[in-house]
C-alpha cells in the first residue's frame, strides 16, 4: 500500500509541476519510442537539442528514471505509455520534475540492477536499454546462433541518411542521401530477380533514425542488413570504395567515418566503443566477413569494369551503431566520395548506379550460394 501510495503522490507532484508555466529559452521532448528486442526492451527520448540527464534505480516501487536538464515535456508525451505484456517493463511516463527539468520514468515488473544507456545525435536522442528477465545486460545479439542453419533468403537494404538528413553534401552540390537511395532500388531491383525477399528501410525521401532502420530488419527477422553510404573526406582528393563490419577496433580514418555516420564526434567514439565492448562479436563476426569481403570485391569488379581508376579502400571494421543494432550479419558500404570531384560526378551516373546495384548483388548471391553448399555439406 505504501509503495502506490508514493507513485500515486509522485504522479500527482509531477502533474502539478507540469501546469506551471514554462519558463523561456527550454529546449523540448520531441518523442519517446519503445522497442522490443529478444534481449531487452529499448527506450528512445527525442530531444529537440543536446542536454544534460542523470540515471538512477531505486527498487521501491521498481523503476529507472532520467532527469534531463533544460528540458520541457509536453503533455502528447507524457504518456503513460504501456509496454508489452513480456517487455521488462510495466509502462513509461514523463512530466515535469521542476519548471526547468523533465523526468521520464521507466516502472519496471520487478527491481533490476543493470540497463545500458547512451547517447545518439541528429537528432540529440538518450536511448535506454533494459534486459529481459536477467540482472546483468546481456550481449545484444541473440540469434546468432542460427546463421550456420538456416538459408539466405530475406535481405534488407539499408538506404543511408534521407529526409531532414542529407548525409554528405558534395561537389556540384550531389547529396549522399539522393545517391544512396538510387543505389538501393537499383540492388533491390536485381536481388528480387536472383531470388531474394528483398526491403528497403527507406523508399522515398525521408528519415530514419538508426534504431528504427536496425529494428525494422530485426522485426522482419532478416538474413543479411546492408547499410548502402557515400563518404565524404576533409581531403579532397581523396576516392575510392570501403566495406565496414562492426568492431571495437579502428584506426584514425575509420573513426572520422564511424562518428559521421553513428552521427556523434570522434572524441565520443570512446563511449560508443564501451557499450560496443559488451557485445559478443565472434559468430557473429564470421558471416558478416564473409559478407563484406565478397560484397566488396565483386562492387570493385563491377565498377572497374567502367571506371578502372576505382580505388580499393579495403573491407574494415568499426564501431558503427546502425550494425550493432542489427539481429543479423550487417555490412555497411561506402560506395565512394562526394567530396572527390571526379568520384561525385560518377556517383551521379545512371551508368554508376547500375554498376555499384549489380557489383554488390552479385556479391550477395555468391555469399547465399556458398552458405547453401556449406548447409548441404553440414558445416
Amino acid at each position: 500500500m505504501r509503495s502506490r501510495n508514493f507513485w500515486l503522490l509522485s504522479c500527482v507532484a509531477i502533474s502539478l509541476l507540469g501546469a506551471g508555466k514554462r519558463p523561456p529559452g527550454l529546449g523540448d521532448v520531441t518523442d519517446v519510442r519503445l522497442f522490443d528486442h529478444p534481449s531487452y526492451s529499448r527506450v528512445v527520448i527525442e530531444l529537440s537539442r543536446e542536454a544534460q540527464y542523470e540515471a538512477r534505480l531505486l527498487e521501491q516501487p521498481p523503476r529507472l528514471y532520467l532527469d534531463i536538464e533544460g528540458v520541457w515535456i509536453e503533455e502528447t508525451f507524457r504518456g503513460p505509455r504501456e509496454a508489452k505484456k513480456d517487455s521488462p517493463l510495466a509502462q513509461v511516463r514523463g512530466g515535469q520534475n521542476t519548471l526547468e527539468r523533465a523526468r521520464i520514468v521507466m516502472d519496471l515488473h520487478d527491481a533490476r540492477r543493470d540497463y545500458r544507456i547512451f547517447t545518439l545525435k541528429k537528432p540529440y536522442r538518450i536511448v535506454v536499454d533494459v534486459p529481459r528477465g536477467a540482472k546483468k545486460m546481456p550481449p545484444v545479439a541473440s540469434n546468432d546462433s542460427t546463421f550456420d542453419l538456416r538459408p539466405v533468403r530475406r535481405v534488407v537494404i539499408d538506404p543511408g541518411h534521407g529526409g531532414k538528413d542529407p548525409g554528405a553534401i558534395g561537389s556540384g552540390n550531389i547529396r549522399e542521401k539522393d545517391v544512396v537511395l538510387r543505389v538501393s532500388k537499383a540492388l533491390r531491383q536485381r536481388l528480387t530477380r536472383e531470388g531474394f525477399e528483398v526491403f528497403l528501410t527507406r523508399d522515398n525521401d525521408r528519415y530514419k533514425t538508426l534504431e528504427a532502420r536496425t529494428q525494422f530488419a530485426n522485426r522482419l527477422n532478416a538474413d543479411l542488413f546492408v547499410s548502402i553510404h557515400a563518404n565524404a573526406s576533409p581531403n579532397k582528393k581523396t576516392h575510392g570504395v570501403e566495406t565496414y563490419l562492426l568492431d571495437t577496433r579502428y584506426d584514425r580514418q575509420t573513426a572520422r567515418v564511424a562518428a559521421r555516420e553513428n552521427g556523434t564526434t570522434i572524441d565520443r567514439l570512446n563511449e560508443v566503443q564501451k557499450i560496443l565492448a559488451s557485445l559478443r562479436l565472434g559468430y557473429n563476426e564470421r558471416f558478416a566477413a564473409r559478407l563484406a569481403e565478397k560484397s566488396h570485391k565483386s562492387l570493385l569488379s563491377g565498377l572497374r569494369s567502367n571506371h578502372s581508376g576505382t580505388k580499393d579502400l579495403g573491407v574494415k571494421r568499426g564501431p558503427f551503431l546502425v550494425l550493432f543494432m542489427a539481429d543479423m550479419p550487417a555490412i555497411l558500404v561506402e560506395l565512394g566520395f562526394v567530396s572527390n570531384k571526379q568520384e561525385a560526378k560518377r556517383l551521379k551516373t545512371d551508368k554508376f548506379t547500375q554498376n555499384a546495384a549489380r557489383g554488390i548483388a552479385n556479391g550477395i548471391v555468391r555469399y547465399r550460394d556458398d552458405h547453401a553448399r556449406s548447409l548441404v555439406a553440414g558445416r
